[in-house]
């Protein structure tokens, strides 16, 4: 059951991974004169703090 549960967590996380890459991708047709290396900067796990991207770490709660 737990080799089970693993393997789910592996596959939602690159699941997750896979739809956030796809969402640069569309920022890139959208707005093509886009700055490809602030896209560079974003990832999946930073969040907003203060207006400015932070990596998002669960001990910040």
């Amino acid at each position: 059951m737990e080799e089970m549960v693993e393997g789910l967590q592996i596959e939602v996380g690159a699941r997750y991974d896979s739809g956030f890459q796809l969402a640069l991708e569309q920022l890139k047709i959208v707005f093509p004169d886009i700055d490809e290396s602030k896209l560079g900067e974003l990832d999946a796990l930073n969040k907003i703090v203060d207006g400015k991207l932070v990596l998002f770490s669960s001990d910040a709660a």
